[in-house]
């Protein structure tokens, strides 16, 4: 591949990467720039790559270390998705709940909801849940 083709894929895929979903897009988190620290602008719905997770800017804000997610987490909101699979939240309301089979991420491992509206973590109910990695 030339280089050129090469450029003009990046672009074509840089201009569909702000078209995806939160679910797809975490399976490319390396499309998404990260933090330059260079003073520009980051404008508020601006997902960026932070240690290989997805974030989101809740406002907007300037690429600074002070404005980081990790210094200004109330500046970011998380994706709640990690390679296409859902993330479990710590509270489960009954609109989070999962489904019957639905596959959800809790700390470094992907387990599969074994009941219906299932609105508990792996920790709260152990048999609500099946290890799958």
């Amino acid at each position: 591949m030339t280089k050129e083709r090469a450029a003009r894929l990046h672009t074509v895929i840089a201009a569909g990467r702000d078209l995806v979903d939160d679910q797809t897009a975490s399976n490319a988190p390396e499309l998404y720039g990260r933090m330059k620290n260079d003073g520009s602008l980051i404008k508020a719905g601006t997902r960026i790559n932070w240690n290989g997770m997805l974030k989101r800017a809740a406002v907007d804000l300037w690429d600074t270390e002070t404005n980081s997610p990790d210094a200004a987490p109330a500046l970011w909101s998380d994706i709640a998705y990690r390679d296409g699979i859902r993330v479990i939240p710590d509270t489960i309301t009954a609109t989070l709940a999962f489904a019957l089979d639905e596959l959800g991420w809790w700390q470094e491992h992907v387990y599969r909801s074994v009941i219906a509206a299932n609105v508990y973590t792996p920790d709260q109910y152990a048999a609500g849940w099946e290890l799958v990695r």
